[in-house]
């Protein structure tokens, strides 16, 4: 059975799993609608639409990060305790619902007179919302699939949130060319408030909750917290998969944003060529990462090999491709970077919900967004204090090369966890002068 196929049967021959997909890409492409609305009017801070690949300068990059990232980081462990102990349906209703009053006042109100704080608030609240929608997907997936099919779950989810957020973006763009921000707002508020309901039709998102009271979760979410931590340090596929991901995310920030860096002088500051040129290229090579995963699953022994591939992939274009500042060198960099970084991504993904069982993946999935949060915040940083037009590709290269060295240690923790080598497979004899 073809990749389409296989498909077309989890959406429409698992309600359950239908309706998460949905609520997922309903987010998403509400998303694309309000954040690409809002980026119009938004100045905040002097900052003026908050997507860190598309800023100007270092400067730009860091005070995004700081003002749209560090808030989730804080509340990111709580909501991931909140993830394993409530219910799922109804914490997916609730961050699609609220963020659907919340933009369709303020489209209402008028962004005029709702000024630069309500807006910038607004915004955050998408952004977050967003990260609960999919931490929370993350952790309901293998119930609704019952543990099969995984891979092509994750697979599936990744390429559909990716058009259905692109194609509200795009229709945003489009339509701010003849309308105000605020019917685009009002649209993504529809948008968010029919991803709200579908959660409604989910039957199975976790296993069934002890009932308690909220002074006694409270109480307990420091403890819940830290026992979550301590859950996926004990079991070395959760621990090596979400250091992985903070890794590669790593690169993917970095490098993206120092692309985007040169192409904005190669290009003249051509905004259209440059998403053309850098994003389409990426796309592609995402879309084909996200096509070939559930295939090369079957073919390679075992996921850790296949997520040391894709990055090692990922890391020697960038290597490769990096220090060459050509306007055709910088589609082959983001096509081999983005068919890297998602293909080792869907098998990350799986190898933590494999890994953990249903009353720990909220928390193992928070620990995910904070790692997503500090990659960005390493490579801002490390862009603010070393990037140069003098030497912009060479530190790109050079970061390729940090990279790939990073991936060689986490190759050897792979190899002592047993993670690349099938669990009926007998692992390698050391010698006897390496033995104890």
């Amino acid at each position: 059975m073809g990749v389409l196929q296989k498909s077309f049967k989890l959406l429409f021959g698992n309600r359950d799993f239908g309706a998460l997909m949905g609520t997922q890409w309903l987010a998403q492409a509400g998303d694309g609608l309000v954040q690409g609305a809002l980026a119009a009017v938004i100045a905040f801070g002097g900052q003026k639409g908050f997507d860190p690949e598309s800023a100007k300068s270092p400067d730009e990059v860091l005070r995004i990060i700081l003002y749209t990232l560090i808030p989730y980081t804080v509340l990111s462990p709580f909501l991931g305790v909140l993830i394993d102990r409530w219910d799922r349906r109804r914490l997916l209703f609730f961050a699609n619902g609220i963020r659907a009053v919340v933009v369709a006042l303020v489209a209402l109100v008028g962004t005029g007179r709702a000024g630069e704080l309500a807006l910038f608030l607004a915004f955050l609240l998408t952004l977050m919302s967003t990260r609960v929608v999919l931490a929370t997907k993350s952790a309901a997936l293998p119930t609704t699939l019952g543990d099969t099919g995984l891979v092509e779950g994750n697979s599936l989810s990744q390429l559909g949130g990716a058009l259905f957020q692109l194609g509200g973006l795009g229709i945003a763009l489009v339509g701010k060319a003849v309308l105000s921000a605020e019917p685009i707002m009002l649209a993504g508020a529809v948008v968010y408030a029919a991803g709200a309901l579908l959660p409604l039709r989910i039957k199975h998102a976790g296993e069934p909750r002890p009932k308690s009271t909220w002074a006694r979760e409270l109480a307990g979410v420091v403890s819940s917290i830290v026992a979550g931590m301590r859950e996926v340090a004990r079991v070395p596929q959760a621990g090596a998969a979400i250091t992985t991901y903070f890794w590669l995310r790593f690169l993917w920030s970095f490098t993206l944003v120092g692309v985007g860096f040169i192409a904005q002088d190669l290009l003249a500051g051509d905004d259209l060529k440059i998403a053309v040129l850098t994003g389409g290229a990426g796309a592609i090579g995402a879309a084909l990462g996200f096509l070939l995963a559930p295939k090369l699953t079957e073919r390679v022994r075992t996921k850790g090999l296949l997520v040391l591939g894709a990055a090692t992939v990922a890391g020697s274009a960038v290597v490769i491709f990096g220090g060459i500042e050509k306007v055709v060198t910088m589609p082959l960099l983001t096509f081999f970077l983005g068919f890297g970084f998602f293909l080792g991504k869907i098998s990350l993904d799986t190898m933590v919900q494999e890994a953990l069982g249903d009353d720990f993946r909220g928390r193992a999935f928070s620990l995910y967004d904070i790692a997503y949060n500090l990659a960005w915040v390493l490579a801002a940083a490390i862009l603010k204090v070393m990037w140069s037009d003098d030497r912009r590709g060479v530190l790109i290269a050079g970061m390729g090369v940090v990279f790939l060295a990073g991936i060689g240690g986490l190759a050897a923790w792979y190899k002592r966890a047993g993670l690349l080598t099938k669990p009926n497979e007998p692992a390698p004899v050391e010698s006897v002068s390496g033995s104890r």
